[in-house]
Order: C-alpha cells, then structure tokens, then sequence
C-alpha cells in the first residue's frame, strides 16, 4: 500500500463550527486556554503510523523521541513544516513547504480531520483517488451533535437529548431534563462543549451569557440531555471506505475527569456482552454517515448507565480519535498474536521546572527501565516487558500535557502508572491535579 502522509491540526471543530453560534460561558474560556496545547498534539499521530509513512508536525520531532518509538515498533520519517510555527494551521504552513509536492506525489493524504486546510491543500494536488476526501460541509454536518441526535431519535436508541433554538426553548427544557442537567455545544469537543446545569440560577446565568450574543447577532443550537449516572464511557472504532465497505475495528473505553478526556485502554470485560449491540448500532451509523456523504475514520462515543442500559450512540466522530489510536496501537505494538499486554493512552499534565527538555524526560525512563520495547531482541523470546511508549507533547514550563500509551498485562496498569511517574518526578516533572488511570 502507498505510505500515508499524516497530517492534523487537532482541532478540526473550530474549523466546522458555523461563525454565528453562539457559545456557552466555559467553551470560549477552554479554548482560549487550550490552543496552545492542542497545536503541540501533531506528534500524538505518530501512535497511527506504519512503516514507511510521513508524519507531518510544526517542529521537528526529539530525535531521541523517535528512537523510543522506533523501539516500541512505530518506525517512520518525520517531516517538520518549514519556516516558524504561526497562527496558521499546519496544514497551511505544509501547503507551502517546498517539499510538500514530492511528499504528495509518493504518499496518500491521511489528515487527523478534513477541514477547510486540509481542503485547500488537497485541492493544490493532481486529481489522484490517493489525495481524495469527502467535502467539508459533509464531514461538519456527521461531526455535529445534531446530526448524530437526529440519527439516535430516528432509530429509536436511549439517551435522546433535546434540540433547542432559543434562550427561552433553553428555559423550558432544562426543567423538563431535571437539574442536574447537561447542555451541549453541537462542535464542542474535549470538555470544551458541555456544560451542568446544576440549578435554575446556573442556568439564568447561562441564559443571559446567550442573550447577549444572540443581542449581537448570533444564534443557539444546543442539546439538552439528562444527567446519566453512568459505569463505563465506550468508543467504537472502525474505517469507512470511498465506497462505502465498513470495516469494523473494536471496542475500548475511555476514560475522563468530568467532560474532559484523561485516556483510553481496554474496554472493561463486562462489556464484552454489549460488544455486538455496539458493533450493530456503529454499522448503521455508517451506512447513514455514507449516505450523507462521508468516508473515513469513524468512531462512536457510548454509555453504559450504572443500571446497566446501553446508550450506543452519544455522539459521532467522523475523524481519527484517541481511542482509535489506542485500538491501532495494541496491534502495532503486539509482540506476536500471543501476546496478553494491551495499550492505555494516558494524557497527563505535568508541572515542568525551567529548562526541561524532552531527552531528560526520555533519558529518565530509559534508566528506569520504562521505554517499551528497549532491548528486545537482547533477550529470550516472548512478550516485550511492560512500559511506556511516549508519544510527545510539547515539554515546557509551567505545564505541559503530556500523551504516552502504557502497556502492560491486565493488573499492573496502576503499578506501571506510579513507576512512571516517579520516574518523571526524578526530573522534576510532577503532576498536576489527581491522577486518574487511562
């Protein structure tokens, strides 16, 4: 198969969302404090890919970085974007590398999202099926929460949640949900689009922040949704061709510290009874998300309630996701079809002292004994040893957030967490905030 040119910016619903929306409080205030960290995710993609491909991110990777994922089995070249990272996306900037016409001409465009500069750069290139994606009109309407909750009301699946136009459709159905209820952004993503309304004076709160932008201008599309009680977060994960051939990928769970993602790893085994209804549910997803003009990656968020019932589609994801970066990886990085370790994604923000580069950090767990993979081949054969398979994330003071998968066999995830991060801490690298396993 052609190599794949992977390329992001992670933050492809910025670029879907409809300039006259109006947003809720939290959502402008996440994304003002996360802009920075989400440009520094490019090199996260490097957990999808194979030998032979281009990774594409705005700085030149840590060569000592790249040789801890060559040992964990993830070998491929890294191309930075030339000229000085910007407020252009990396898309953009890869648009005018001089480099970029021969990288196109031997690799497949494989982007994180297709967005308005992924667009733009496709367009640049030969009409080649190996450069062809759906338009971005089509990939903003599967991605947005209201099309996924038409799809859940038409099928007839739990958790509805409902449509709301106007400040005063707002008033009327959070009362109707019950306090607490949750409100949704249709292009919210990682935290960003969710807000609990605890009470009626949060939601007055809420309602006069709308006010004012509607005043201005602008319009609500929201979803209002009960508060579930819930046991497990659950993506199912699989690849959409141009043709319209489904092929289905797996199941894991994921893991968050309220609305906001902390990781990824094996589903639960209490699950796997739910594994076929899911797998069900994600096919019809396709087939509807096919036929409103879509292919490619494609995950679907679910639920499992603490009583046990199912919501099998909370929203739809019509990009790569972390959890199916977590599927891909415990293939990847298998050491033959015997193998019983399995990957957890972890993203974990970390305090960092001045000075601090991502070789100490690295050359911290590689004198712990910590890199996945290092030294296989030095000894009997049989599983690589547990460990960490770093991904990046800019190191820099005062915090960073940091994105690894840890792999190991079930029951040593929460040793191999703590080895970790005392490994980190011996540099000065601590964690904020409580941990939570991925």
């Amino acid at each position: 198969m052609t190599p794949a040119l992977r390329i992001g910016p992670f933050d492809a619903e910025r670029w879907w969302r409809p300039d006259d929306l109006a947003r809720l409080p939290e959502t402008t205030m996440f994304a003002a404090s996360t802009r920075g960290q989400v440009e520094a995710m490019d090199e996260v993609l490097a957990g999808t890919c194979a030998p032979g491909d281009t990774l594409v991110t705005r700085r030149a990777m840590d060569g000592e970085l790249l040789a801890a994922l060559a040992e964990a089995g993830l070998r491929f070249a890294n191309h930075p974007v030339a000229g000085t990272a910007t407020a252009d996306t990396v898309a953009g900037m890869f648009a005018r590398d001089p480099a970029a016409p021969r990288l196109l001409a031997t690799h497949r465009l494989v982007p994180y999202a297709v967005t308005g500069p992924i667009a733009a750069l496709a367009r640049r290139l030969p009409a080649q099926p190996a450069h062809s994606l759906p338009a971005v009109a089509d990939v903003a309407r599967v991605n947005s929460k209201t099309w996924s909750n038409e799809l859940v009301r038409e099928l007839g699946f739990v958790g509805a949640a409902e449509p709301v136009h106007s400040t005063g459709e707002l008033a009327r159905a959070v009362p109707r949900a019950g306090f607490p209820a949750v409100v949704k952004d249709p292009f919210g993503v990682a935290g960003g689009g969710s807000l609990t309304v605890a009470s009626p004076g949060v939601l007055r709160a809420i309602i006069r922040v709308l006010d004012r932008q509607v005043a201005a201008g602008n319009r609500v599309e929201l979803l209002v949704q009960r508060h579930y009680a819930k046991r497990h977060d659950l993506s199912a994960h699989g690849e959409l061709s141009r043709d319209g051939t489904w092929r289905w990928l797996g199941v894991c769970s994921v893991h968050n510290r309220g609305f906001r993602f902390t990781g990824a790893g094996p589903a639960d085994e209490a699950v796997a009874p739910l594994e076929p209804q899911l797998r069900a549910a994600a096919g019809e997803v396709a087939r509807r998300a096919y036929a409103a003009g879509y292919w490619g990656p494609l995950s679907v968020d679910a639920m499992v309630l603490a009583d046990g019932t199912l919501l099998p589609v909370l929203e739809v994801n019509a990009r790569i996701s972390l959890g199916r970066l977590v599927v891909q990886m415990d293939r990847s990085c298998a050491d033959g079809p015997d193998d019983p370790a399995r990957c957890h994604l972890w993203q974990v923000e970390l305090t960092a002292p001045p000075g601090i580069t991502t070789g100490q950090l690295l050359a911290a767990l590689r004198r712990d004994n910590l890199l996945y993979g290092a030294g296989r081949g030095e000894t009997a054969a049989g599983p690589a040893r547990p460990g960490c398979v770093p991904l990046g994330g800019v190191v820099a003071t005062p915090v960073t957030r940091w994105h690894c998968v840890l792999r190991c066999v079930p029951g040593q995830m929460a040793r191999l967490r703590q080895r970790v991060l005392a490994s980190l801490a011996s540099v000065g690298l601590r964690q904020a905030g409580s941990a939570h396993a991925a």
